[in-house]
């Protein structure tokens, strides 16, 4: 790595390698009955009936006539012959698929890599244009494309003797995969076209992101902080979302979005009948089917469930919904807890009512409720504030929470966020000790290139949310980016920091996070989903007032 260039994949490599611990042998796995599978085919047929558990719907249904209705009605519009065209592919809209494929992306059960399709000649390039046309044209999903290979990749921090402590991975055929974004563009291009996608929805479309969601709701509680409000939010852990979404709604729910008729009978094909088996090691394990859920790896599944989740009720008496994928929220601000848990609680008694029509799980216990508050010190011990229930289960108050990737604290201090981001990024850095140490033969360009992707990265994801906390804790963070320019180059105690940091020609952690973050808030403000704009829209806090 000497001598390689700062944009090399081999920088990417070793990204990948500090989240992964390497093979480890997966041990005896426990049965629902207790007994153990021990052998390499128990074991495939152990995790594969975990999963099709998974993708299927566990708990019985909560409005059975509904139910029967929706079904019903899929039933008779999947019948009739479509009235709708869609736009037929051509052959520079393959030749662009092909060209952005991962070469080294695992194949599917159909044995065809990527790797392979990139060097297809023009006439079997033509020839695929002609079968993804006829698949339109017919309204058809090919089954040969809709058989899944499953791998397991084992959850950090579970116990590695139970299947359901395994992530399941399916490797899909790179040809059904192609055909599946020629869907989704179409699909896009109408839903958002079209602007149907609610604004609270930040997951899977353009120009949206995770911090974005998050500065929301900071924005929301720090204009409360001015007035000496405090905001109350509650967190849900949907169980399984994606796994367990139920096909007959979500095609009842593309009906009424008005999609063209054509492309709901082929999204209706692509979701039936569909099957995996499951491979540990050299072994695979029965056919298993689908029964719910959209599909695991496939390009097509984050839109619809986007689709799906569309017309989730939104309060009218001042609650804020934020959404990203299946990350869901709710919060409201005002004097009192008091003030605040009635209308919270009206509005998470429609939110269930909605998650039980539409066939969605939610773990009460796994939710969180916080009560944000302004105080310059540290928090007292939290305690329960009031009931607030979900299916007549209560909510837990917690005094920190992990949301879209940042923890936040009731008074957000960002205390607790950046001490987990510089345990991570001090984890990272002792990995990458024989690379960046002072004993090291890579240059300094590639040891800062190293610093910067696998390191800095860690300390200041979705900075503009904490850029403001106290400067005593963000000067922790940048504490670790003094050592890394000191070890890194061997230099002598008396040079100063910011020596250093002229000569890697690498800014401070607070002068990083100020440019950045104006780069940040002039999208903001500017973005075209209004609720973004709106939220960045504010008034300088009164001088009393002091983050």
């Amino acid at each position: 790595m000497e001598d390689i260039s700062p944009t090399h994949k081999a920088f990417w490599k070793v990204t990948k390698a500090l989240n992964s611990e390497g093979y480890l042998p997966t041990p005896p796995l426990k049965k629902p009955d207790s007994s153990l599978a021990v052998d390499e085919q128990g074991k495939a047929e152990c995790i594969a009936d975990s999963i099709e558990l998974q993708c299927s719907h566990t708990l019985p249904p909560h409005d059975t006539q509904h139910i029967s209705l929706i079904e019903e009605e899929v039933r008779q519009k999947t019948s009739l012959d479509p009235l709708d065209d869609l736009s037929p592919v051509s052959l520079d809209e393959v030749q662009k698929l092909v060209k952005g494929l991962k070469a080294k992306k695992a194949p599917g059960l159909d044995g065809i890599s990527n790797k392979a399709i990139k060097c297809f000649p023009l006439t079997i390039l033509s020839l695929l244009v002609t079968i993804f046309n006829a698949c339109l044209k017919n309204s058809y999903f090919p089954p040969v494309w809709k058989e899944a290979e499953v791998i397991g990749i084992p959850k950090a921090g579970k116990p590695s003797n139970l299947p359901a402590s395994y992530r399941p991975i399916s490797l899909l055929s790179g040809l059904g995969k192609m055909y599946e974004k020629i869907l989704k563009t179409r699909l896009s291009e109408y839903l958002f076209g079209k602007g149907l996608i609610i604004n609270e929805q930040f997951a899977f479309r353009p120009n949206h992101s995770c911090p974005q969601q998050a500065l929301r709701l900071i924005e929301f509680i720090t204009e409360g902080f001015k007035t000496m409000k405090r905001t109350v939010a509650v967190f849900f852990d949907v169980a399984k979302a994606f796994d367990r979404v139920w096909h007959a709604g979500l095609i009842h729910k593309l009906y009424l979005l008005k999609v063209p008729d054509r492309l709901i009978l082929i999204i209706h094909n692509f979701l039936i009948d569909r099957h995996f088996v499951f491979r540990h090691e050299n072994t695979h394990s029965s056919r298993r089917m689908i029964r719910a859920g959209v599909p695991q790896g496939s390009a097509l599944s984050p839109l619809l469930y986007s689709v799906y989740t569309n017309d989730i009720p939104r309060s009218s008496s001042g609650v804020q919904l934020a959404l990203f994928a299946d990350d869901t929220a709710l919060y409201l601000r005002g004097q009192t807890e008091r003030n605040i848990c009635p209308h919270l609680q009206k509005a998470i008694e429609e939110l269930a009512r909605w998650f039980q029509t539409w066939r969605i799980e939610v773990n009460a216990e796994k939710s969180a409720a916080i009560s944000f508050i302004y105080r310059k010190g540290r928090s007292p011990v939290v305690v329960a504030h009031g009931p607030l229930r979900i299916n007549n289960a209560p909510i837990p108050w917690q005094h920190t929470y992990k949301y879209l990737g940042i923890t936040l604290d009731r008074n957000l201090h960002f205390r607790d966020h950046i001490k987990r981001v510089r345990k991570t990024a001090i984890f990272y850095q002792s990995r990458l000790k024989g690379m960046l140490g002072r004993n090291s033969k890579l240059s300094l360009r590639n040891k800062r290139t190293l610093y910067i992707i696998c390191i800095r990265t860690v300390l200041t994801y979705a900075f503009p949310v904490f850029a403001h906390a106290a400067p005593k804790a963000l000067k922790k963070l940048q504490v670790l980016q003094n050592k890394f320019c000191r070890s890194t180059t061997d230099t002598h105690w008396c040079v100063k920091n910011s020596v250093l940091h002229r000569d890697l020609d690498l800014p401070s952690i607070r002068k990083y996070m100020k440019d950045a973050s104006e780069r940040f808030f002039a999208i903001a403000e500017s973005h075209p989903n209004p609720l973004l704009s709106a939220a960045v829209a504010y008034e300088a806090p009164p001088l009393s007032f002091h983050p």
